[in-house]
């Protein structure tokens, strides 16, 4: 498999997109705090997202050689998913560079900012997958690659926010609000997980078409793609029970080590299903 770099750059362009949203959403329910309050809580949660979104944008330069490439690409908008995505993935990443500097500068941050590099953000996931359902991979043209996308979205990016933010709202003595959000991100991050169970559903041609690889590639390969399959979903109901144990449990002396193999578990998980992905199409 040779797409490593795409796999980088798509999840975590999307857990910082998922992330965002996370952020988004908390400042909206907690309109009262004051802009000293909600700097503290997204200083560094909005560093991180900053720093995985450049992590991406240096993902995709190595998958297409050069930055050059890159603008090179940009002139077929009006024809090509490709140039749309990079398009857009460019304003997301330089919203939320700005967003992150904005709070930095002034100390408080920018909703606007927020909701935009969202907004943005969910066609970018769009355009992704666009790519991929606008080619001649069989696997690819399906609407479970738009499912597996923003599922990816929604379970990576509520759990990247949990385990930012929960620890420091726990720190400070705030647990009514830590497990409110983490409910939310709880319920969020099921919700791509069904969006992904659905999409896998509505997919019956994908086992005609690992029967055709099955016939092209060696026996060893077929099982061993089949096992990679088996241990992303034990991973997924691993860091389900984990992250589900973690909203009714009072027990906060090892939380946010939980909480960092949570995202770490979710984080192979995705991995792994985005390795399969990419392993249909090579």
């Amino acid at each position: 498999m040779n797409d490593w770099s795409l796999l980088i750059f798509t999840i975590a362009i999307q857990a910082a997109i998922g992330s965002i949203w996370m952020l988004w959403m908390f400042q909206f329910k907690h309109k009262k705090k004051t802009d000293q309050e909600i700097f503290q809580l997204f200083k560094v949660p909005l560093i991180v997202i900053a720093a995985l979104s450049i992590i991406g944008l240096g993902a995709s330069f190595s998958h297409l050689g050069t930055p050059s490439n890159a603008f090179n690409t940009i002139r077929n908008i009006g024809s090509s998913w490709m140039s749309r995505e990079i398009l857009v993935t460019g304003m997301f990443i330089g919203i939320v560079v700005v967003a992150c500097a904005w709070a930095l500068y002034r100390q408080r941050i920018s909703p606007w900012l927020l909701f935009g590099a969202g907004l943005i953000g969910l066609v970018d996931v769009y355009c992704m997958a666009a790519i991929y359902t606008n080619s001649l991979v069989g696997p690819w043209n399906s609407i479970y690659t738009f499912m597996s996308f923003y599922g990816t979205t929604f379970i990576l990016g509520s759990v990247l926010a949990g385990a930012l933010l929960t620890p420091v709202l726990y720190k400070q003595k705030k647990d009514l609000e830590a497990k409110q959000f983490l409910n939310i991100a709880f319920i969020i991050m099921l919700s791509g997980v069904a969006l992904q169970v659905i999409g896998v559903a509505l997919f019956p041609t994908s086992m005609q078409e690992i029967n055709m690889i099955g016939e092209t590639v060696e026996t060893a390969i077929l099982a061993s793609y089949k096992g990679m399959i088996a241990s992303r979903w034990i991973i997924s109901i691993v860091g389900i029970a984990l992250f589900g144990y973690l909203t009714i449990s009072t027990f906060k002396k090892l939380y946010t080590r939980l909480m960092i193999l949570t995202l770490l578990l979710f984080v192979m998980s995705e991995g792994l299903s985005r390795y399969v992905f990419y392993l249909l199409g090579s």
